[in-house]
């Protein structure tokens, strides 16, 4: 972990602890010494530091080209972002992705909406964290966050006067699958990631829309 994120990490919270209020709990869910995928709903432009600071590490992710503009993309290329091409998976991003997993004791983080929920509710997800998750054979660790989409400026950052709750689920891995794969597997095994995100969250930012899975049929828990 460099040292410049230490000290950016320290401040985040700093700034919390003045003015706001984050807790976190479920570090014990943190695979230790291993590199993971980080998914979680996506508030606000604090989530990715936010999530950072939740597992302890510098986590690289995913993040549309448009938001690369002075003075976000400082902010983005700090904590590691790769502009992706209007929120699709292409070649470049998955082998980036790889890149980034094949490193010892790294995060990478994805938000499977895509984008930030304009309404708070967890939105359906895209397909990126499965197929990467599926290609890397990797860990995944969802994580919820509320309380963030009060922070809807990049200078909130130094007066964040918001509470925030993050909650850290138990870490997962996606089951065997067959050689011949199909895009609705894709979309189940999405559907089992938000499901296990949405677990996660208070009620009033739950979507009632999204089918309710009961069952995980193509991922576990480790």
């Amino acid at each position: 972990m460099g040292k410049l994120f230490k000290i950016c990490d320290l401040g985040l919270r700093f700034t919390f602890f003045l003015f706001g209020e984050l807790r976190i709990i479920g570090f014990e869910n943190i695979p230790k010494n291993k590199s993971f995928i980080t998914v979680s709903n996506h508030l606000s432009i604090i989530d990715p530091a936010l999530c950072a600071s939740a597992v302890g590490k510098e986590s690289k992710f995913l993040a549309k080209k448009e938001l690369f503009r002075f003075p976000f993309n400082i902010f983005l290329k700090f904590y590691g972002a790769f502009p992706l091409n209007r929120g699709k998976i292409n070649l470049a991003a998955i082998n980036w992705a790889k890149d980034q997993l094949n490193s010892q004791d790294n995060s990478l983080l994805i938000f499977p909406e895509g984008t930030r929920s304009k309404n708070l509710k967890l939105q359906k997800g895209f397909n990126g964290a499965a197929l990467i998750a599926i290609d890397t054979e990797s860990i995944i660790l969802p994580i919820s966050i509320s309380g963030s989409e009060k922070c809807t400026h990049f200078l909130q950052f130094l007066f964040p006067k918001m509470s925030v709750n993050i909650k850290i689920g138990e870490p997962f891995m996606i089951n065997s699958l067959p050689l011949v794969k199909d895009k609705k597997l894709y979309e189940n095994i999405t559907g089992e990631i938000m499901q296990r995100i949405s677990n996660l969250l208070p009620e009033k930012y739950k979507n009632g829309d999204i089918e309710n899975i009961k069952e995980f049929k193509h991922t576990r828990n480790i």
